[in-house]
């Protein structure tokens, strides 16, 4: 058996035994009395020895009242003492604690992203690009090697008409076969939203505007105006757009040519739900992130839900991701995007009710750990 030697004064020794069937962690941090959990379960607070800990990947999470909690995903092996230090007060941490993060979703950390309704697509290896809405001048975009850093380009990548009262809105980039690009997009004229189209050879210059049709679709949502599109392109070509309808929730519609001609697909996706964006999981499920609307969170909490067959979300519990914890703070724009494997999650902090002139994070970005979330959303 080893031991390590832990000083925890001058004149007291105290000998930790480490078997070899099991790790330990040492666990510190620049705040004091910083409660630590493992694998979501309250070990104590820092400064902290856990012995014990059976070898593999362990989530370690601080939670610091007042300051964004911070996880850790950490290998313990057999035998030895793990250090983990957590740091808080530097310039980089000090983000308020306005948003409480689900045990799926590690540390925020800020990102220069700028604009609302923006959606994320990488068109090559250097480049990810942002499209957000730039009110009546169009679609903006933005650039980006690391996905925290971004340049604005100087010019739209869909131009608005600036002396007519429309907007475009909520913009969804995907790749076609050719190598072009196809944008959907809301156009907004007042309170009414219609669904439009236009095409790029590079994914940074979009032209051609098509206003998008849905036929067949149920009575009731006919003369409804369509809002948020976002969507998944499956791997035999099928395309299948969700979006918002108020008063309703998430509806969605299927396409087998690009995103040429659309048909409504029966049903609501979710109720009270609006700013979705889509996860194709490796076993083909779709998980699907949004807003929630309903009268108790009234923009102020993000949910994960997840269908067999991308059309019933009801089999599963859905899980609550994000929350504002604070009021006037709504959380916004959620967005997923897969990185080398890794699921990155966007979303805006914004204010509303006379929080517009407080200080705010804008918007933040953490790993999501899908797994952990397939894990949470049990069969109902």
């Amino acid at each position: 058996m080893k031991y390590v030697l832990l000083i925890v004064t001058s004149l007291l020794f105290i000998m930790v035994p480490i078997t070899a069937d099991s790790g330990s962690l040492e666990i510190s941090s620049d705040i004091d009395s910083v409660p630590i959990y493992i694998d979501n379960t309250f070990a104590g607070v820092t400064p902290l020895t856990v012995t014990d800990i059976e070898p593999g990947y362990h989530l370690v999470k601080a939670s610091p009242e007042g300051l964004f909690q911070q996880t850790r995903n950490i290998s313990v092996n057999s035998g030895e003492l793990s250090p983990i230090s957590f740091i808080f007060l530097l310039s980089d941490y000090q983000i308020p604690a306005m948003v409480r993060i689900g045990d799926c979703v590690g540390t925020p950390e800020s990102s220069d992203l700028d604009g609302t309704a923006f959606d994320l697509h990488r068109i090559s290896d250097d480049t990810l690009m942002a499209y957000f809405s730039g009110r009546n001048e169009g679609i903006q975009c933005m650039a980006s090697s690391d996905g925290i850093s971004w340049d604005k380009m100087p010019d739209s990548c869909l131009e608005g008409i600036t002396n007519e009262p429309e907007f475009r809105n909520d913009p969804w980039v995907f790749l076609l076969p050719d190598g072009s690009y196809r944008m959907i997009f809301s156009k907004t004229v007042g309170n009414d939203h219609s669904l439009y189209s236009a095409t790029s050879p590079d994914g940074i210059r979009f032209t051609g505007e098509e206003k998008i049709i849905i036929s067949g679709d149920e009575e009731g949502f006919i003369s409804a105006s369509p809002a948020v599109p976002s969507g998944i392109v499956y791997a035999d070509g099928t395309v299948r757009i969700y979006y918002h309808i108020s008063g309703v929730g998430i509806k969605s519609a299927i396409s087998d040519d690009m995103g040429i001609s659309w048909k409504s697909e029966e049903g609501v996706r979710i109720k009270n739900g609006t700013d979705p964006t889509l996860i194709l999981l490796p076993d083909g499920r779709t998980g699907i992130v949004y807003v929630d609307t309903t009268p108790k969170s009234k923009g102020q909490r993000i949910f994960y839900s997840l269908s067999e067959d991308g059309l019933d979300f009801s089999r599963y519990r859905p899980v609550q991701i994000l929350e504002s914890i604070e009021p006037g703070v709504w959380l916004m724009d959620p967005e997923v995007i897969t990185e080398d494997e890794t699921f990155y999650l966007y979303f805006s902090v914004m204010g509303i009710e006379g929080m517009q002139n407080q200080g705010l994070p804008g918007i933040l970005r953490s790993i999501i750990n899908p797994d952990c979330l397939e894990r949470s959303a049990v069969l109902v």
